[in-house]
């Protein structure tokens, strides 16, 4: 068995946010067959961490069926979506099931603001829920000072530069927590609800975070945690 995504001629979802007016697409029913995916997320291997990044929890490879629908599939989708660029290919950079679960006391400062993925121009970010609602969607964010909402090559110094003497002044480690709408340096700009077997794809530069609820629970087990696929499309 193996998992099909169905035809996307309705349930989707466009939306421009903010002031930068950002594509935002939403889909929701993505898969056919979304308990082959749970059931997948539960056999061997098991989860595991990465030094290497900053997510504040576990994760492991999707299947490669997996991988290989999404980008057959999404391609013509994206094509009307995100232009100008028009991708003649899509390339699966990373997917992979997560599952939220560090405890806000054991959070680096980085975990505890929005993030991009890439500042590149050419990168998506893609969100599949397989939780429901009452574990968090995820939010859209605008620094206050400098007004980004999403951070190009071009932008990065100087956002990095204000973010690090922030960060610094806020000393977040007194107060560790996942970030949840406004604060000192950020707005919210937009917010998407969990649904199961829902998905959602933005740029990877714009500023976002998941919105991790601990008191819901931060499980190991998908089928009782924060299980969603996190996947980074690069087109060319």
């Amino acid at each position: 068995m193996s998992v099909s995504i169905r035809s996307l001629k309705q349930g989707i979802t466009q939306l421009s946010i903010g002031n930068e007016a950002t594509p935002l697409l939403v889909i929701d029913d993505l898969v056919l067959n979304p308990d082959w995916l749970i059931t997948n997320a539960c056999a061997a291997p098991n989860f595991s961490a990465d030094a290497a990044n900053f997510y504040p929890g576990i994760r492991k490879p999707t299947p490669s069926c997996y991988q290989h629908a999404i980008q057959q599939a999404l391609l013509p989708l994206l094509q009307t979506v995100f232009t100008p660029l028009q991708p003649a290919s899509l390339h699966i950079l990373l997917s992979a099931f997560a599952l939220s679960t560090t405890p806000p006391s054991q959070l680096r400062p980085i975990q505890m603001l929005p993030h991009i993925d890439a500042s590149t121009t050419n990168q998506l970010a893609m969100v599949h829920y397989l939780a429901g609602p009452e574990f968090g969607g995820t939010s859209f964010y605008r620094h206050k000072q400098t007004g980004y909402e999403r951070i190009t090559a071009d932008r990065l110094p100087n956002y990095s530069a204000i973010l690090k003497a922030q960060a610094q002044s806020a000393q977040l480690h007194r107060n560790p927590a996942y970030v949840s709408g406004d604060n000192t340096m950020f707005s919210r700009i937009f917010q998407v609800e969990a649904k199961p077997n829902r998905a959602i794809i933005y740029p990877g530069n714009l500023l976002h975070s998941g919105d991790i609820r601990p008191e819901t629970g931060l499980s190991t087990e998908p089928r009782q945690g924060r299980l969603t696929i996190s996947s980074f499309l690069q087109w060319c």
